[in-house]
C-alpha cells in the first residue's frame, strides 16, 4: 500500500507554484511593456526613416535641376511621341509640376480627331503654351466631325506656328484643312509635312489635279519663311504644287494597293520649279513597289541646273535613278544612292552617276551606294570624278581588290578619302585592305618629303561590317595603322535606325552567302579596335 503525502506538504507544494505563477504574471506584465516600448521605438525608426527619405527626395538630382533644364527633358519626351507628358509629369511633385508648366513643354500640340473631345484637349494645349512658337501634329481618321471647328482654333494662333503636320487616311480631309489655312498668316511657318495612308491611284494622269494637295502652293504668300516640305504619298506631285521657296523636300512613295508606275519626267519637271532646293530626298520604302518609267516626255525636258543643292538622297530601284544625267548640281556635297531591292542590277546605272559626274563636277565629300551593282570599270571612271571625296560608303557592292587598290598610292584617285565603310563587301580581300591602308599611309609620306607629290591623306577610319574575306589577321594590320570599326554606328546610322541588316532579307543573304563574321577582341593596336 504507497504512502500518502503529509498535508502540510501538499499545502506547500502548492503555495510554491501559486508564487511561480504570481512571477510569471510579473513576467509578462514587464515583457508587454518592453514590447509596447520597442514599438514604439520601431515607430520612432520609422518616422526617422520617413523624415530621411524625404530630406533626400528634396536634394535628389530631379529636384535640384533648373526648371528649364526638366522642361527641355519633358519636350524631348512629347518630341519622342509621349504627348501626354505635360499632364503625366504635373502629378509627381511641386518641382515637376513647376517645370511642367513652362510654356515650352506645351509647344508641341498633338491633335487626334478620334480621340475623347480633341477640341478641349487642342484648347487647353494652345492656352498653355501661351506665346512660345507652336509643332501642330494633326491625326485625321475617319471621323472628321470636328475638323474645321479644331482648324478654327489652330488659325487664331498662326502667328505661332512653327511646323505642321497632318497625318490622314484619306486625301480629302486634308485638302479640307489646307483650305482653310490658306486664308491665314503663319509668319513663322518653316516646315510642312504631310501623310496620307490610302490612295489606291495606279497611274497619275498629269492633267488631271483630283490627286494633288490644293492650296499648298499658296502657302508661298501665307507662309514666306516656309523653307522644308515632307510628303508621304502614294504619288509624286504634280507640277505647279510644290512651293519654289522650299529648300529642303522629302518625298516619301509607299505603295499601299499595287505598284504604281511614275514617269521620271515628273521628277525632273518638279526640280526644274524649285530654284532654291538644297537637299533633296525621294525614296521608296522597303519592301514597297514603286516603278518609274523613262518615259518619252524625257526627251523634251532640258537638263534642269540646282546650283544650290547639297544633300540628294535617292532610295529605291531601277529607273528612279534615271533623272540623275539631266540635273546639274556644281555645289552638291552628299549623295546617298540605296536600293529597296537585294540588289539594283542595272547596267544603265553606273553609266547615268558618271556622266552626271562628269557633267556636274560637284565637290562630292560624302558618297553611300547601299545594294547596287555597278560595273567594275565604271567604278574607276567614278572614282576619277571625286578629287574631294573624304568618306565612302559601300554597302553590298562586289567591288574588286584591283578596283579598290587605285585608291592608294602617290597618284591614287580620290586623294582627299579618309572613311571607308564597307558592308556586305563579298569580294573584297582583308588583304586588299591593309594594302590600301599602308600605301595611303606611304603616300602621304613621300608628299611631306617631296613637294612633287601631290597631297594624299591617309585612311584615319574603316568600318568593316560582315565582309566575308577580312581575316581576324587582317583586322590586327589594320588596327595598328588606322582606327577600325566593326559595328554599327548607333542610332543616327541608316542600318540601325531602318533594321535592314537585322531583318529577313539579310538573315537569308548571311545564310545563303556562309558570311564570315569578324570576331570581337581586345589587342595592343596602336590605334585600336571600335565595337
Amino acid at each position: 500500500m504507497a504512502a500518502t503525502l503529509p498535508l502540510d506538504t501538499v499545502e506547500a507544494v502548492l503555495n510554491t507554484i501559486q508564487e511561480h505563477e504570481q512571477a510569471l504574471h510579473l513576467l509578462d506584465g514587464q515583457i508587454e511593456s518592453l514590447l509596447r516600448s520597442a514599438r514604439q521605438l520601431q515607430f520612432l525608426q520609422e518616422q526617422h526613416r520617413l523624415a530621411i527619405r524625404k530630406c533626400k527626395s528634396q536634394i535628389t538630382l530631379a529636384r535640384r535641376l533648373p526648371p528649364e533644364i526638366l522642361a527641355s527633358i519633358f519636350e524631348e519626351c512629347v518630341n519622342n511621341g509621349w504627348t501626354r507628358t505635360p499632364l503625366v509629369v504635373s502629378h509627381v511633385c511641386s518641382t515637376w509640376r513647376e517645370a511642367a508648366h513652362i510654356p515650352t513643354v506645351w509647344s508641341h500640340v498633338y491633335i487626334n480627331l478620334e480621340a475623347r473631345d480633341p477640341y478641349q484637349r487642342t484648347l487647353l494645349w494652345l492656352q498653355r503654351s501661351q506665346k512660345t512658337l507652336l509643332t501642330i501634329d494633326i491625326e485625321i481618321g475617319q471621323d472628321i466631325s470636328q475638323l474645321h471647328n479644331v482648324a478654327d482654333l489652330l488659325i487664331a494662333e498662326a502667328a505661332r506656328w512653327k511646323t505642321l503636320t497632318i497625318k490622314s487616311r484619306f486625301l480629302d480631309p486634308v485638302n479640307q484643312i489646307l483650305a482653310r489655312f490658306s486664308n491665314t498668316t503663319a509668319p513663322q511657318l518653316r516646315a510642312i509635312n504631310f501623310s496620307v495612308d490610302q490612295e489606291f491611284t495606279l497611274s497619275v494622269d498629269p492633267n488631271n489635279s483630283d490627286h494633288e494637295l490644293t492650296n499648298l502652293r499658296s502657302f508661298v504668300e501665307v507662309a514666306p519663311l516656309l523653307r522644308s516640305l515632307s510628303t508621304t504619298r502614294n504619288v509624286l506631285p504634280g507640277s505647279g504644287t510644290v512651293p519654289p521657296t522650299i529648300k529642303d523636300l522629302t518625298l516619301r512613295l509607299p505603295c499601299h494597293y499595287r505598284s504604281n508606275e511614275h514617269p521620271v519626267s515628273m521628277v525632273i519637271r518638279m526640280l526644274s520649279e524649285l530654284p532654291l532646293l538644297e537637299q533633296f530626298t525621294i525614296e521608296v520604302p522597303n519592301l514597297h513597289n514603286q516603278r518609274f518609267s523613262l518615259d518619252e516626255g524625257m526627251q523634251t525636258v532640258q537638263t534642269v541646273l540646282l546650283e544650290h543643292l547639297r544633300s540628294m538622297t535617292i532610295m529605291g530601284a531601277n529607273n528612279i535613278f534615271g533623272f540623275i544625267p539631266h540635273i546639274r548640281t556644281p555645289v552638291l556635297k552628299e549623295l546617298f544612292l540605296r536600293s529597296t531591292v537585294d540588289t539594283v542590277h542595272s547596267t544603265d546605272l553606273g553609266i547615268w552617276v558618271r556622266n552626271f559626274l562628269r557633267e556636274s563636277l560637284p565637290p562630292i565629300t560624302l558618297l553611300e551606294f547601299r545594294d547596287l551593282e555597278i560595273d567594275h570599270s565604271v567604278y574607276t571612271q567614278l572614282f576619277a570624278s571625286l578629287p574631294s571625296l573624304e568618306e565612302l560608303r559601300l554597302h553590298d557592292s562586289d567591288i574588286l581588290d584591283d578596283v579598290l587598290q587605285q585608291l592608294g598610292g602617290p597618284e591614287a584617285l580620290c586623294p582627299s578619302l579618309q572613311r571607308l565603310d564597307l558592308r556586305w563587301c563579298g569580294r573584297v580581300s582583308g588583304l586588299a585592305l591593309v594594302q590600301l591602308v599602308k600605301r595611303r599611309l606611304h603616300a602621304q609620306e613621300v608628299s611631306n618629303a617631296d613637294d612633287g607629290y601631290g597631297s594624299v591623306t591617309p585612311i584615319s577610319e574603316i568600318t568593316l561590317i560582315n565582309c566575308s574575306f577580312v581575316k581576324e589577321e587582317d583586322l590586327l594590320q589594320l588596327a595598328e595603322m588606322t582606327v577600325c570599326r566593326l559595328m554599327h554606328r548607333g542610332q543616327s546610322d541608316f542600318c540601325s535606325l531602318y533594321g535592314c541588316c537585322a531583318n529577313e532579307r539579310y538573315r537569308r543573304r548571311l545564310k545563303q552567302r556562309n558570311m564570315f563574321h569578324p570576331p570581337i577582341f581586345t589587342g595592343d593596336a596602336k590605334r585600336g579596335v571600335v565595337f
